[in-house]
């Protein structure tokens, strides 16, 4: 599959504290399917962002990070009359983690469909949005995706549901029944679909997608692709915080396939991306490198 990755929606700047703790933040950066791209960069793919960020120092911190990373911020506008968003992930007992969003009238949410430039399209193998990219910046998305699917470009589609956001369950499932790879996690598919059953869930889409993939969280994943349904577990590790786990699986993923392995091996990569990324603190930061995620993954083989 020759090609890169594209992903359009927001990022976020991530602000990372324990409860009760009164020592200094952590610094980190986010945004879903701004941490799909790094993920995949960091795998050896090129990845390319469309988004917009305030002209701020949260802003010019998120760019300097994409682009050390290797993530194409040729297409990231920045909006002078709109703040950088900001989230706060905050663990909790027993490594658990809650977020707080501070993104009403952020930059990110600004993007228009006319920021979708012909440069970003051409030349995609994969385009990837999420439930998340719908909710904050649906006509871009939109526009996107057909533009995409017309210039021969993949669909991958994170359902990612935020009822907070006030994301529309049915388009969210529309989206998803329009993408050739959909990522889901269990819990959310018991919400909309009410089963978490692989094959199950196939039937309630109502429509098959070339590859689906269940998230089952310390479980590891569980794939759908053609015939074939399987199980990878993931591997045991010490967990510290699972802040973007999903977002390291669909990056490490997608990446394996735009070079070309089969489904099950790079689902292997993805699961092994996920827990790897469990060992440190924040989203993005906390991405494995390449090398690494090559090593466990021939390990759970």
């Amino acid at each position: 599959m020759a090609g890169e990755l594209g992903a359009v929606g927001e990022g976020l700047f991530e602000i990372g504290l324990d409860k009760g703790d009164t020592g200094p933040l952590r610094r980190g950066y986010g945004g879903d399917v701004a941490n799909v791209c790094v993920m995949a960069a960091r795998a050896g793919i090129g990845a390319r962002l469309a988004a917009r960020v305030g002209a701020d120092a949260l802003g010019r911190a998120l760019l300097a990070f994409w682009g050390a990373e290797g993530v194409d911020v040729g297409h990231v506008r920045i909006e002078a009359g709109a703040p950088t968003g900001i989230y706060v992930n905050e663990r909790t007992p027993g490594n658990a983690h809650r977020f707080d969003y501070h993104r009403r009238g952020s930059a990110g949410s600004l993007l228009a469909p006319e920021d979708i430039a012909p440069a970003f399209i051409s030349g995609l193998a994969v385009l990837h949005t999420s439930g998340i990219s719908l909710a904050v910046v649906g006509a871009a998305t939109t526009a996107a995706a057909e533009q995409a699917r017309a210039a021969g470009a993949l669909i991958s589609f994170a359902v990612n549901h935020r009822p907070n956001l006030d994301g529309d369950p049915e388009a969210v499932l529309a989206a998803a029944r329009g993408a050739d790879v959909v990522f889901i996690s269990a819990e959310e598919a018991e919400l909309l679909l009410e089963t978490s059953a692989i094959d199950e869930v196939r039937g309630a889409l109502g429509h098959d997608p070339s590859e689906l993939v269940i998230t089952l969280g310390a479980n590891g994943a569980a794939i759908a692709a053609g015939s074939e349904v399987l199980t990878i577990r993931a591997p045991a590790v010490d967990a510290v915080d699972a802040a973007g786990a999903g977002d390291a699986l669909a990056g490490a993923y997608l990446a394996a396939r735009i070079r070309g392995l089969d489904p099950e091996p790079a689902l292997r990569r993805g699961v092994a991306a996920a827990a790897l990324s469990c060992r440190a603190f924040g989203c993005a930061l906390s991405y494995p490198a390449g090398a690494e995620i090559e090593a466990l993954a021939e390990r759970l083989a």
